[in-house]
């Protein structure tokens, strides 16, 4: 049996994203596996390399969103959106 602690379900994503550092002039690409309202599970290389706090754009017409990573497990980051805004639809 898994261990799930998130507070909302999560959906299959598998989308690609964007991560925006520092000033939003640098970015890395992501892939995203899943999302809800409150967070997402995204695989980068080098993800030692990402901050804790950065903005994630998902899918090509999506707004970057300000997140706070929560979990690290070797290339995948599980974060939080820390805006409490609900996505809109891809």
């Amino acid at each position: 049996m898994t261990d799930n602690r998130r507070l909302e379900p999560r959906t299959n994503a598998f989308l690609f994203g964007s991560i925006l550092l520092d000033d939003l002039s640098s970015q890395r690409d992501c892939l995203v596996w899943d999302e809800s309202q409150i967070g997402a599970m995204i695989e980068v290389a080098g993800s030692e390399e990402i901050p804790d706090r950065f903005s994630l754009a998902i899918g090509p017409h999506r707004r970057a969103r300000p997140c706070a990573v929560v979990r690290r497990d070797g290339r995948r980051l599980g974060v939080v959106f820390e805006d409490g805004i609900s996505p809109t639809p891809a």
